[in-house]
């Protein structure tokens, strides 16, 4: 018996909404729960999963998707299901509206709304006393930049629009880690790029102050990099902090200008990584610049202890681990495929390829200049790197670190085919995003000996799930593990030039 219960105009994010579904599966006489806003990818999955969708449905309502046994078992899930959405319960406080608050109550909001309502809650927030940590996205580029220059003048971050990772006051925000606390402050447009310099700090043994994420269009020229100078003066300011970090992907040259002057002026050392960005521009600037997430976090630490500490195979290692595993692919294996849920990750591993692999024909549903595109983002073609977490997909399911199953579905695929010989994947953890986005692969990766599995974890110690306990459950299935995405990409790297000369 199915059934789908509408919540007219009611916008729940997509997090939560996954683990009411996932709570009420568990209960007698339900055999299935799918919940999801009313976009119409989400009515299509239902639709196809037997639903029957309310034909009034909007995308602003929520849908809570159940199949149970009885009319019985179907009405009681539904009310508990609705229960937990009012009252989750521990130290929340349920709010209809953030004026409810008092002035200076609290010091940090976190919004997840649909694009058109986060401005507005954002400046009631400051309005209030409160630093705001945006990670809706679809906020139109005008609002954001207003919204940036009201918080500058109430001396306040705006964090986002579409921020993805943070860390305030020891509080993990979004999708971040739990790192442990330390001396580099961190300030990014880039929120995998941001947790992986923070997770390996904490890997080389330091530790993390703050991590304030900027959001992907802070550098634009329409913004100025507004939220990114007034991050790097606050931790400039702050006593915990002592050296600072900068985390983006390649971005406006004047912004990117500005932002080092900036920093320039700044009594503590900063580092900084453009991804994709030369040495040329860091010239006449006081800035350590690096050119990867790996050398960003290791000059961070160089920086504090006054000693050089190194992560993980050195380049020889590389190559010879690369050239044992090739001994155990055998025709027809011979292509790579590339499994990413961070967009960062999978633009560093494509700039490495095409440093090191120059010649080697990659698809990808990135637009690149390093990369053909995949005539379909579902079907991969020779060797492939796919960003699952890329709009394309998104568009049709949560993120992969949200749920992790639609990743699942396509490493499925990959492994029926015949010519697969090397997977990469990439896994990201923390108190935000799945609870359980390890294991599953493990099961997976156990009957598939004939294939060549790399794999990274960008999670910290603090995370619930058992960082350590997860790398070594991969181990044990016989997966090669880094100790880091630049790692990984260049053992996959390796072994592609490697089935290529076989070839």
């Amino acid at each position: 018996m199915k059934r789908v219960y509408l919540a007219k105009n009611r916008y729940v994010d997509s997090v939560t909404l996954m683990g009411v579904a996932e709570r009420i599966l568990g209960r007698e006489g339900i055999t299935g729960a799918e919940s999801g806003m009313g976009t119409p990818a989400n009515v299509e999955l239902l639709t196809s999963l037997g639903y029957r969708v309310p034909e009034d449905t909007c995308r602003n309502d929520m849908m809570l998707a159940l199949d149970a046994e009885d009319e019985e078992a179907l009405e009681a899930a539904h009310r508990a299901g609705m229960e937990m959405l009012d009252h989750p319960g521990g130290r929340q406080q349920v709010l209809r509206d953030l004026r409810d608050l008092e002035l200076g109550q609290f010091d940090i909001a976190q919004i997840s709304l649909p694009g058109e309502y986060a401005a507005a809650e954002a400046r009631k927030a400051i309005e209030l006393g409160m630093d705001v940590f945006i990670f809706s996205d679809n906020v139109p580029l005008s609002q954001e930049r207003e919204l940036k220059e009201f918080g500058r003048t109430r001396g306040k971050l705006v964090m986002g629009p579409d921020a993805g990772v943070g860390l305030m006051g020891g509080v993990a925000l979004a999708a971040g880690s739990i790192v442990r606390k330390g001396a580099v402050g961190i300030v990014a447009a880039s929120g995998s790029g941001a947790q992986e310099v923070a997770c390996l700090i904490e890997r080389l043994g330091a530790g993390v102050s703050a991590i304030i994420g900027a959001g992907g269009h802070d550098l634009l020229p329409g913004i100025g990099g507004i939220t990114m100078r007034m991050g790097m003066e606050r931790l400039d300011n702050d006593p915990d902090t002592q050296v600072i970090c900068l985390v983006s992907k390649l971005a406006d040259r004047g912004v990117m200008a500005k932002v080092l002057t900036d920093a320039d002026r700044l009594s503590k050392p900063v580092v900084a990584m453009f991804l994709g960005g030369g040495e040329e521009i860091f010239q006449g600037s006081r800035v350590r610049g690096a050119f990867s997430l790996q050398e960003a976090a290791e000059l961070c630490c160089e920086l504090l202890t006054g000693e050089k500490r190194h992560l993980g195979w050195g380049p020889d290692e590389v190559d010879r681990l690369a050239e044992d595993l090739l001994k155990g692919i055998t025709p027809p294996r011979k292509y790579f495929r590339g499994l990413y849920c961070g967009g960062t990750f999978a633009e560093e591993a494509l700039l490495l390829f095409a440093r090191e692999n120059p010649q080697v024909k990659l698809y990808s549903n990135i637009n690149t200049p390093y990369t053909q595109k995949l005539p379909s983002h579902h079907q991969s073609i020779g060797h492939t790197l796919v960003d699952l977490g890329a709009e394309d997909f998104t568009a049709e399911a949560p993120h992969p670190v949200f749920d992790p199953s639609l990743r699942l579905r396509r490493l499925e695929r990959e492994l029926e085919d015949p010519q697969a010989a090397v997977i990469l994947l990439d896994f990201i953890t923390g108190p935000g995003v799945h609870p359980d986005p390890i294991l599953p692969f493990v099961r997976m990766v156990r009957q598939h000996r004939d294939v060549i599995f790399i794999a990274t974890i960008c999670g910290a110690q603090g995370d619930p799930q058992n960082i350590t306990q997860a790398r070594k459950a991969l181990e044990e299935a016989g997966v090669i593990m880094a100790d880091s995405n630049q790692l990984s990409a260049r053992l996959a790297s390796a072994l592609m030039a490697a089935l290529e000369r076989r070839r």
